[in-house]
């Protein structure tokens, strides 16, 4: 039997529904369940609180009048 452990506020869930990560945080305090099979620590579940963050690494060679969001220039566009 799948059993989903709160290591958190201690909240126990059980079914075949764990598998998914979609089932795989606490739905009282959001943290990620720890996921046992026949009594074993299966996975670390899934919880958009603790997902990785990730940055981007933007190269300094950026021609910055393309960026037209930033300095508010307009595009030109021909009607044909």
């Amino acid at each position: 039997m799948i059993e989903g452990r709160c290591p958190k506020c201690g909240a126990r869930y059980f079914g075949w529904a764990l598998r998914f990560p979609r089932n795989q945080s606490c739905p009282n305090c959001g943290a990620a369940l720890k996921i046992y099979e026949n009594g074993k620590l299966a996975s670390e579940g899934y919880s958009p609180f603790t997902a990785e963050k990730y940055s981007l690494n933007l190269p300094s060679n950026v021609n910055k009048q393309k960026t037209n969001a930033r300095n508010g220039v307009k595009n030109k566009r021909h009607r044909s």
